[in-house]
């Protein structure tokens, strides 16, 4: 499904929840438009990610998250490091 994507994007709101999410373009899966993904995490839930980020990596968020999930964004990776650490979110989806 990852024919091009946007990387990653980050979004540090003033409440100190965050929005993650990508963009892919082309997708064939959905006759060659595109599809966007986003993970929001509420401020207490950004602060668990961000500290548990911290244990394993170092540099700003962006450069954290990166070499947690790549510049792409591995969903998978992802989840999982939610579970492992018991961060919850919601994600939303769109494709066009």
């Amino acid at each position: 499904m990852r024919e091009g994507t946007s990387g990653f994007w980050l979004t540090k709101r003033k409440d100190g929840s965050l929005s993650i999410g990508y963009a892919d373009y082309g997708v064939s899966m959905f006759g060659g438009g595109d599809f966007e993904k986003t993970y929001e995490l509420d401020a207490q839930n950004a602060k668990k990610f961000i500290a548990a980020l911290k244990k394993e990596y170092r540099g700003s968020t962006e450069k954290m998250i990166e070499a947690a999930f790549g510049r792409g964004f591995n969903d998978p990776k992802f989840w999982e490091f939610c579970k492992k650490h018991e961060i919850r979110y919601s994600s939303s989806t769109w494709s066009g």
